[in-house]
């Protein structure tokens, strides 16, 4: 717990070394230690050179060294706050995999051994694509357009594609044009872009608790402070969220309303209302990701956040090739008006246009109905995969394992008791020939290293049964 930092400082005035370096130093090293913690907030400096009985100029210098180095950041008018540490958080990051390495051994299958009961995986199963109607799709394209399906599209995107867009959200209560559309290279270019567009050096972005790793590593890249908001069974946590929001100016606001990943979470009504209340009272942009859009396993179809945005200030990413075939990457944004030309800017140095024969595929899809019938068929299989999951976990699982029952998606979030540790059982698992996720990355800072994501998506119903059992032992 955060004290006065004159608890925690100690000058020697006879010293050789500068005040100013002394300061820094003492200041640096409570940071990294987490004695002092982010968001604590630094005393003004003629307070603490009057506590120090040194010179207010000693305080400035320091200051000035701890911002420079990003151990502190200054919000004007307010004053001096700890920042998040990126490279010094904690041995916990240090002993943790980088992040982007976690995201590419993720999407890279190969590093997977076949003979492996692969949990780690949150891509759809190839096998579940139709390549008849693919094909079919390809052939009329190919057909209709001849060499122009591999030419350059418009920044933008395929506006044939767009118009479709536009027609299928209106069905989800979402108005928009198609000048609002971006077609993207899938959901993490999206987030990149966003990041890019809106951030300077010092914003600060607050995030759900955990959340996804490669949004953190897109808002670190472009120098923003990220501010952990933590999570209730009914969404983001309404009271912590207005505690900070009181502390800090966001922004932006990074959330997951729907199948939150990792934990499955979908928001409640209420919290969705309250959410965008706040957002609007504090004037902050919120970037809603909709990782998994239309996996969900209740009866009602979950709509966006977007749906309930009244003042355009949601920019709405939507992910096409998470659910049909990982590796086409393509994705939407639904952008506010004000936003639009920034970021079909920051778009066109990305790599100036996605793939116009996959964006006429997805086209084909949703003006032939087929898109939808993908969905409903792929929910209906998953369905049974994740009924079993869980009942496979209730019957085996020590009692002591809690978990939320995801409202979609294809995995599950495990919380570990104190008696055990993440790495212990990944590692237990793996010699038994069972791959899973360490929950660790999926944290701001301080992962408690007891938490687990195990997924359903590539296995069937005799691999869940046998990984689970696996784990099952290794757990008791």
């Amino acid at each position: 717990m955060n004290k006065n930092l004159i608890d925690f400082v100690s000058l020697n005035k006879q010293s050789k070394k500068p005040l100013y370096v002394q300061l820094y130093d003492e200041i640096a090293e409570k940071i990294k230690c987490k004695t002092l913690s982010a968001g604590y907030k630094l005393p003004p400096v003629r307070i603490l050179a009057q506590q120090l009985n040194i010179n207010n100029g000693t305080v400035v210098s320091a200051y000035r060294e701890l911002e420079k180095n990003g151990y502190i950041f200054t919000r004007r008018g307010s004053g001096s706050y700890v920042a998040e540490q990126m490279n010094t958080i904690s041995s916990e990051v240090d002993e943790k995999k980088d992040v982007l390495i976690d995201l590419a051994e993720e999407v890279n299958a190969e590093n997977i051994p076949t003979d492996v009961i692969n949990m780690s995986s949150v891509s759809l199963n190839p096998e579940m694509i139709s390549m008849e109607i693919f094909q079919k799709a390809i052939d009329e394209i190919l057909k209709r357009d001849k060499g122009y399906a591999f030419t350059y599209q418009d920044s933008k995107g395929y506006l044939p594609l767009r118009q479709s867009i536009v027609q299928s959200l209106a069905q989800k209560k979402i108005n928009t044009t198609q000048q609002n559309v971006q077609i993207i290279s899938g959901a993490q270019q999206g987030i990149d872009i966003v990041a890019r567009a809106l951030l300077k050096h010092g914003d600060i972005v607050f995030v759900e608790s955990p959340t996804y790793p490669g949004a953190m590593a897109a808002f670190r890249s472009c120098g923003a402070k990220i501010i952990d908001i933590k999570l209730t069974k009914e969404g983001i946590d309404l009271a912590d969220l207005e505690n900070k929001l009181k502390l800090f100016k966001p922004r932006l606001i990074y959330v997951m309303p729907n199948v939150q990943n990792p934990t499955g979470i979908s928001y409640s009504k209420y919290v969705r209302h309250r959410l965008m209340g706040l957002a609007r009272y504090h004037d902050v942009y919120i970037l809603e990701d909709d990782y998994i859009g239309g996996l969900y396993y209740s009866k009602n179809e979950m709509l966006p956040l977007k749906t309930y945005d009244t003042d355009d200030r949601v920019i709405y990413i939507r992910t096409l090739s998470k659910v049909f075939m990982p590796g086409l990457r393509l994705a939407y944004l639904i952008v506010p008006s004000d936003l639009a030309q920034r970021l079909l800017n920051v778009k066109y140095i990305s790599d100036i246009a996605t793939s116009g024969l996959t964006q006429r595929i997805f086209d084909y899809y949703l003006r032939e109905g087929l898109w939808q019938k993908h969905l409903n068929s792929i929910r209906s299989i998953y369905k049974t995969k994740f009924d079993f999951i869980l009942k496979m976990m209730k019957k085996y699982l020590p009692k002591d394992i809690s978990y939320i029952k995801p409202t979609g998606g294809l995995s599950v979030w495990l919380n570990l008791p104190e008696r055990l540790l993440a790495d212990d059982v990944i590692e237990n698992a793996k010699k038994q020939g069972v791959i899973i996720s360490n929950g660790a990355p999926f944290f701001v800072r301080r992962a408690p290293h007891r938490q687990l994501r195990i997924s359903f998506a590539v296995l069937s119903l005799a691999e869940i049964k046998t990984g689970i059992k696996i784990l099952a032992e290794i757990m008791k």
